[in-house]
């Protein structure tokens, strides 16, 4: 279980909107809430709102996570972080393991992203098992579970997790910090001890979304070698696979692990700004140099590049693949491109 004990302890679920009304003033609060009742993706980050339901299951929202660490805009000079203290509740594995990449990638390497460094240690991680999934979530083909998992490879970046069992929630300590959280909780809210029922119900359903995600990607093989991204050389099976790509840029703008950027220089007198924001490579214009050239300048180039990030590059970089079967660039896709079947068919090369 690691250093920390799992499923000890129990909260009710209506004790939960007690405590963010209490410690609002505190924390800027974060937490998924429904937009939009006739569409089955409809949950984004949004401020706590003290009357509004808000959902810490179901399954992961619309925007990334990586849109509150990583600002889709932001000036790194001068640094525009805030020292409030952040809660983010309702938070996916999916997304949770995204958080990871970005960890590597901007804490980990010889560069430290300041930023970044100053959002993630404002900010507490409430997580939440997912009970639902929809039908472009794929995270157990990648090896991934809808649930947070401290016995998996990968670290996992939870502070607390909440499994919800009937009114209440098991909940799961996965760092100091979360230590430190369920002491705020405890001033504010009763916990109690988990009895043995409590832990086998969330097994059960552990085993029950497991089940389901097996269903929606029965037609994409868990064992897949997801290598022939570098593999495949020949460039009419890449035009053919992007033939209805528009080049949007949406597919990398909400994915969870992205994070290439341009830099501008926005100065206005001696109003000096450094503005840094999200990049796609599926872009034109992505990575021309002076004089116009440009690594990859046809659109199939660009359109293979995405995908051997995610399952080549990140894994030699950072020992993990970058996809983590969110399932929002299949969502988003205007075009309707799913990340599944196009591994599928290089497979069928």
């Amino acid at each position: 279980m690691g250093k920390f004990q799992k499923g000890l302890l129990l909260m009710d679920k209506a004790a939960l909107a007690k405590f963010f009304k209490s410690v609002q003033n505190q924390f800027d609060i974060f937490l998924p809430y429904e937009i939009d009742k006739d569409d089955p993706d409809n949950l984004m980050l949004k401020k706590f709102r003290n009357e509004e339901k808000f959902v810490i299951n179901k399954y992961r929202t619309i925007d990334p996570l990586k849109s509150l660490f990583y600002l889709s805009s932001e000036s790194v000079l001068p640094s525009t972080t805030k020292n409030k203290q952040r809660i983010i509740a309702g938070v996916k594995n999916c997304d949770l393991l995204s958080l990871g990449v970005h960890d590597a990638a901007l804490l980990e390497d010889d560069f430290v992203d300041p930023n970044f460094k100053k959002w993630r240690e404002n900010t507490y991680i409430i997580s939440g098992d997912c009970d639902e999934a929809l039908s472009t979530c794929h995270c157990n083909i990648l090896g991934h579970n809808a649930y947070p998992d401290t016995k998996g490879e990968e670290m996992q970046k939870y502070d607390i997790n909440l499994s919800p069992v009937d009114d209440e929630y098991l909940i799961s300590i996965g760092s100091e910090k979360g230590e430190e959280l369920l002491q705020l909780i405890k001033q504010n809210c009763e916990i109690t001890e988990a009895e043995k029922y409590h832990v086998e119900e969330v097994e059960r359903q552990h085993k029950e979304i497991e089940e389901k995600l097996m269903q929606i990607n029965a037609e994409f093989s868990p064992e897949r070698d997801v290598s022939v991204v570098s593999k495949v050389k020949d460039a009419k099976v890449w035009e053919e696979l992007c033939e209805e790509c528009v080049q949007c840029g949406g597919c990398t703008n909400i994915c969870p692990s992205c994070y290439c950027i341009i830099v501008n220089d926005e100065s206005i007198n001696d109003d000096f700004k450094r503005i840094r924001t999200w990049d796609s490579c599926q872009l034109s214009g992505y990575a021309r140099v002076a004089g116009g050239e440009s690594p990859r300048d046809r659109l199939w180039e660009r359109f293979r590049n995405r995908y051997q990030c995610k399952f080549d590059f990140i894994k030699q970089n950072f020992s993990q693949y970058g996809c983590k079967g969110c399932g929002r660039c299949i969502s988003v896709c205007p075009a309707e491109i799913d990340l599944r079947e196009v591994i599928k068919a290089l497979q069928e090369v």
